[in-house]
């Protein structure tokens, strides 16, 4: 008898449960694992202290020909957000149209469904073709909207991405690169450190290639017209005008890339990062 659990949890914290029952008949859920909610789910809360199981529906009153002879395997589901809900199943084996139905995308046709191996890479799945849970761990499956796909590497991995941008952190994440590491924009003659909280635009030619270095100690940034190397990391702002020998009374601005001023406000805390620059004012109604 094949059993389908479904915990919700973000990747970052700690899981919630979320509440499923199917009441469907034996012939409806034969092949189609997708669950219904029930009432009385449990918080969705992702700081939650404990993870709950909680039965989801049985696939058949007959083992199925893909069960393991009662093991139950893992999954996890998320969509472009990397918030993952977590299933347990007696069928080692599942397709993608299964995997789609189990987070509640359909039509599965809308919708690009995606294996994270264990090799790190990101591949798609077919709805018709079959994803083996007899590795060990949890397998990570993404399911999101959409009718294009996007083809980069990452130090020589093959990953897709459905969407036209995806966040530095989050390819880290998906190509297991350690957090003192960074990832660098090849493009012939330019490479370019990417910041964690950069949004890398697949849709831009050149971006095809990701090399991963060790991130740099230290950043170049301008004051005026005067270039500073400062330690890579968080300052205030008063650790700034110190770094800067900015004249006392004087208030500091960040200039963003459209050439905005931005006051920084007094105990802000900014991550410095290259390139960036910053000039300085007298506050209104004072004099130079």
């Amino acid at each position: 008898m094949a059993h389908f659990f479904g915990v919700r949890s973000s990747l970052h914290g700690e899981p919630t449960a979320s509440a499923f029952k199917d009441n469907n008949s034996h012939h409806n859920r034969m092949n189609n694992p997708t669950p219904t909610n029930k009432s009385g789910c449990t918080s969705d809360n992702p700081n939650a202290g404990h993870l709950q199981d909680i039965e989801l529906a049985t696939n058949s009153e007959q083992p199925s020909h893909h069960s393991n002879h009662g093991k139950v395997f893992e999954l996890s589901i998320s969509d472009e957000n990397f918030e993952f809900r977590r299933f347990r199943t007696s069928d080692r084996k599942i397709t993608g149209a299964q995997v789609a139905e189990l987070a509640g995308k359909h039509p599965v046709t809308d919708f690009v469904i995606l294996k994270h191996l264990k090799t790190h890479e990101l591949e798609s799945l077919r709805p018709t073709e079959l994803a083996d849970l007899g590795e060990e761990g949890i397998e990570r499956f993404f399911v999101i909207q959409s009718g294009e796909i996007y083809r980069f590497t990452v130090e020589g991995l093959s990953m897709e991405w459905p969407r036209g941008s995806i966040r530095c952190s989050n390819v880290k994440l998906l190509a297991g690169i350690p957090a003192d590491e960074c990832l660098v924009l090849d493009m012939g003659d330019c490479k370019r450190v990417l910041e964690d909280d950069e949004m890398i635009d697949l849709k831009c030619p050149g971006v095809e290639e990701l090399r991963i270095r060790k991130g740099p100690k230290t950043v170049t940034v301008k004051y005026g017209e005067q270039e500073f190397t400062l330690q890579r990391r968080e300052y205030t702002t008063e650790e700034l005008m110190k770094e800067f020998g900015v004249p006392a009374g004087y208030r500091l601005d960040l200039i963003s890339k459209d050439g905005e001023f931005r006051e920084l406000k007094p105990g802000e805390k900014i991550k410095v990062k290259d390139c960036m620059e910053f000039s300085s004012h007298v506050p209104t109604g004072q004099s130079a």
